[in-house]
């Protein structure tokens, strides 16, 4: 393990104070975490960690976003300075910032794109820190709810920790020449519209996606056609954040056994991907949240998965 420090910040003074001291970072680390995510009109940023060295140690600012919060002295270190910004599956995190705040963070070392690009197959967080840091993350406060305040000590060292690691990670890699550079497609589409045969009509699908017909299995990715299997065989058995902690290394069960049988028993999913996914499955109609907040099947997926499930 190793030490860093955390301030926890809750108001525009303090935000724009700690700012000022992550302009003079080489490096920030960002990580978010989120309420709601399964619901895109429910969904809200919780947290934002910046993770950052000030004479050579560690500190993370954790902003709660979900005060009277102004985003905007964050758009210099995230969107307008050329310092990097690391982070583990910026498909994720950076694309809430932009659909929340209208932040588009740039430029990108996305640490779990510079893993996959190396040649490495567990790429999650929790694996590259067990692999290049030589610990394991403590994911108990996957199932935290993010929207109470205050929120407990354990909530706020499992924010910072997050943050942190991205940023040793990305020290690491670095040294190792990988390259992780991510672009947002807003960004992409930006410069696209700025040509003079340029579609007017181009839209930014990462922050306003929208939903996806689907007729058979080979629509979905194998990842989210597993975590349809989960939820229609085990249908009101997951709340959001129990099932996203069920689908890690620690798998047993039935859920380990769809997820072993469709992706293979060294599948290695990464904590945001799986927020991703299942946020889509509803987004396609194939899942629900029942009144008790528990995911369902709706016919149209249980019927995807009956068809096209995997046989013992």
């Amino acid at each position: 393990m190793f030490n860093h420090t955390v301030e926890f910040i809750n108001n525009q003074s303090a935000l724009s104070a700690s700012v000022e001291r992550i302009n003079d970072a080489p490096a920030i680390a960002l990580d978010i975490e989120t309420v709601n995510w399964w619901d895109r009109e429910a969904e809200r940023v919780s947290l934002i960690q910046l993770a950052f060295r000030e004479n050579g140690e560690m500190r993370v600012a954790v902003i709660d976003a979900m005060t009277a919060f102004d985003p905007e002295p964050l758009r210099h270190p995230l969107e307008l300075s050329l310092k990097t910004k690391a982070i583990h599956n910026a498909s994720f995190d950076a694309v809430k910032l932009l659909r929340h705040f209208r932040i588009a963070t740039s430029p990108i070392h996305d640490t779990m794109l510079a893993a996959r690009r190396s040649g490495e197959r567990r790429c999650s967080l929790q694996a590259q820190v067990e692999t290049h840091l030589g610990f394991q993350l403590d994911k108990t406060e996957q199932r935290g709810d993010w929207s109470r305040r205050p929120l407990s000590e354990e909530q706020l060292n499992y924010a910072s920790l997050d943050a942190a690691c991205t940023l040793l990670l990305y020290e690491k890699q670095t040294a190792r020449g990988l390259r992780g550079d991510y672009e947002l497609r807003a960004r992409i589409e930006r410069a696209q519209e700025s040509l003079p045969l340029a579609h007017r009509d181009l839209r930014d699908n990462s922050t306003d996606p929208s939903p996806d017909f689907v007729h058979s299995a080979s629509d979905l990715g194998s990842c989210s056609f597993a975590l349809l299997g989960v939820i229609a065989e085990l249908s009101g058995r997951y709340s959001p954040e129990h099932l996203i902690a069920s689908t890690g290394a620690e798998r047993i069960g039935l859920a380990g056994w769809i997820i072993d049988h469709t992706l293979g028993p060294n599948a290695d999913i990464d904590e945001d991907i799986a927020k991703q996914e299942i946020a889509a499955l509803s987004d396609r109609g194939l899942i629900q949240l029942s009144l008790s907040r528990k995911l369902e099947a709706t016919t149209a997926g249980a019927k995807l998965w009956q068809d096209h499930k995997p046989r013992t």
